[in-house]
């Protein structure tokens, strides 16, 4: 039970920095609908990465070895 919430916490913080991270990058192309986008990443970052978590708790995808 506690190795479910260390990987679901994990994922969701990996979820997050990745869509603020993916984020930035398409704001700094300077393409309209990129931009768009972007910022939409960027703002809705932490909602995505705490739906990721909670989906890798409740579905378990990823397992620790051993």
């Amino acid at each position: 039970m506690i190795a479910r919430i260390v990987i679901a916490v994990v994922v969701g913080v990996v979820v997050t920095l990745a869509c603020i991270l993916l984020g930035l990058i398409l704001v700094a192309l300077h393409i309209d609908i990129a931009e768009t986008v972007g910022h939409f990443l960027q703002s809705y970052a932490a909602v995505i990465g705490i739906l990721a978590g909670l989906i890798q708790f409740f579905t378990g995808r990823f397992h620790l070895p051993g």
